[in-house]
């Protein structure tokens, strides 16, 4: 009787010590993930930003009444408010650059 209450002691430590291990490796798997999704939302923030910067500078470039000469960079605002509207407007004058330069 008292070789397998033991038995059943040693047994039960073991199977302890591998869930301790268990929970512990998690917690650190669960804090990686979270820093990683944080890195991750900080880039797709950082991606979005520059997309919008970039889509303002064609703008720019697109624009007829920007001309070396005639104004400066700094007159022209690259950061908009109204990102939607200036967004389509960004395609639309593009678009038509495009098509008369391909012509």
């Amino acid at each position: 009787m008292s070789g397998t209450f033991i038995a059943f002691i040693i047994l039960t430590a073991i199977i302890g010590g591998y869930i301790i291990d268990y929970q512990k490796n998690k917690l650190k798997w669960k804090s990686n993930n979270q820093q990683n999704d944080s890195e991750i939302e900080d880039l797709k923030i950082t991606i979005e930003k520059m997309t919008k910067r970039i889509e303002n500078l064609e703008a720019i470039v697109a624009d007829d009444s920007f001309t070396g000469s005639d104004s400066s960079p700094s007159s022209f605002s690259i950061e908009m408010d109204d990102l939607e509207s200036m967004k389509e407007n960004n395609r639309k004058t593009v678009a038509k650059k495009a098509k008369t330069k391909g012509d």
